[in-house]
């Protein structure tokens, strides 16, 4: 399935409220949402998961599914 992931931050030092770290697109199944850590390493600063928010969507016409996946952080050991 399509999916995207967008990791944002909700608490950080260097990074202001709401800024995207990163986004991922991917090819997985729709089980991977509960395989996300609840600890997400990115640029050498470590992030815990505050919250996760899934939105799936079908197409059925074209028979498509596809899944986006918000990732809420906050920065650790700052």
């Amino acid at each position: 399935m399509k999916t995207t992931v967008k990791y944002v931050v909700l608490k950080s030092k260097e990074y202001q409220l709401g800024t995207a770290l990163f986004e991922e697109l991917l090819d997985v199944g729709s089980e991977y949402f509960d395989e996300i850590s609840s600890v997400i390493r990115y640029q050498n600063h470590d992030f815990k998961v505050k919250s996760k928010e899934l939105t799936r969507k079908q197409i059925f016409d074209d028979f498509e599914e596809s899944q986006t996946i918000l990732v809420k952080v906050i920065a650790i050991n700052e």
